[in-house]
């Protein structure tokens, strides 16, 4: 039987080169985020991004709509599940 399943190391490095990415684009998409960001990762390995949301309402739904274009390209890339979260 072959082994499936990456060494630990393997998957934090994945895990931390899918978030920096995420970061980056987060940055270009609001800047205000940047270093305000708090990344937790869940028991199922589920990545939350927590950031302090833009005031308006379209420039939150416009934030959040390009973070799950980013978020799904990730997603499917690296096999790493990243969702923004506001605070």
């Amino acid at each position: 039987m072959s082994q499936t399943s990456q060494p630990p190391r393997q998957l934090r490095r994945k895990a931390q080169h899918a978030v920096t990415r995420y970061l980056n684009a987060l940055a270009e998409v609001h800047p205000e985020a940047k270093g305000k960001a708090h990344v937790v990762t869940r028991p199922d390995n589920r990545i939350i991004v927590n950031i302090p949301l833009p005031p308006r309402v379209s420039e939150r739904m416009r934030l959040f709509d390009r973070m799950a274009e980013v978020g799904t390209k990730l997603l499917l890339e690296t096999d790493q599940y990243i969702i923004l979260s506001g605070r």
